[in-house]
């Protein structure tokens, strides 16, 4: 009785519970995960001020300009975003700033 008990509750718990993640210096908004789904949401850049990031999927750091030295190496394109949204999720390039 009571090992049933326990598997009740534990049923019901992995039912409700969902685990949320988010990655800091990434585009993509918090990803919810549900029992079989999965789902990325793609960002809208805001008016501003735009830099500069490599669309590689690992991106850490914004640049000032599409010419930056630190892009040199990136295989994939060179993407403007704005300044405010890519404080919150990048640091900036050394070379840069």
């Amino acid at each position: 009785m009571k090992h049933l008990l326990l598997q009740v509750a534990f049923l019901a718990l992995s039912i409700t519970a969902q685990a949320q993640t988010t990655h800091p210096r990434t585009t993509h908004k918090t990803v919810t995960h549900h029992a079989a789904a999965k789902v990325k949401v793609k960002t809208k850049t805001a008016a501003g001020p735009k830099v500069y990031y490599c669309a590689s999927g690992n991106t850490v750091k914004y640049h000032a300009s599409p010419g930056c030295r630190g892009l040199a190496r990136c295989n994939a394109a060179v993407v403007p975003i704005s300044l405010a949204l890519a404080q919150q999720r990048m640091d900036p390039c050394k070379w840069c700033y």
